[in-house]
């Protein structure tokens, strides 16, 4: 078996020290299946690259952004949350 190729882009782990309350507010954030780490390399990347990563906004944020905005109503949120968590348990 042939070994796999090494990565060109190697990983090197850092330590920040960041506010309580901005933790605290990434981890309401982010979904319990998704990774820190990760969410924060492609933050940084977006930063970078000035773009906006759209997949990485949880689904239940996207609804309350739609809510908050007027652009959805009350039972059309609703309609959606459910089906979210329809979605979430089939995975």
């Amino acid at each position: 078996m042939t070994p796999r190729p090494r990565s060109r882009d190697k990983v090197v782990p850092v330590s920040i020290g960041i506010p309580v309350s901005l933790m605290i507010r990434l981890d309401n954030e982010l979904d319990w299946k998704q990774s820190r780490s990760k969410w924060v390399k492609s933050a940084i990347l977006q930063k970078l690259n000035d773009h906006f990563d759209f997949d990485s906004i949880p689904t239940r944020s996207l609804l309350n952004l739609l809510f908050t905005r007027k652009i959805i109503d009350y039972d059309l949120i609703t309609l959606l949350r459910t089906r979210v968590a329809e979605i979430e348990e089939q995975q």
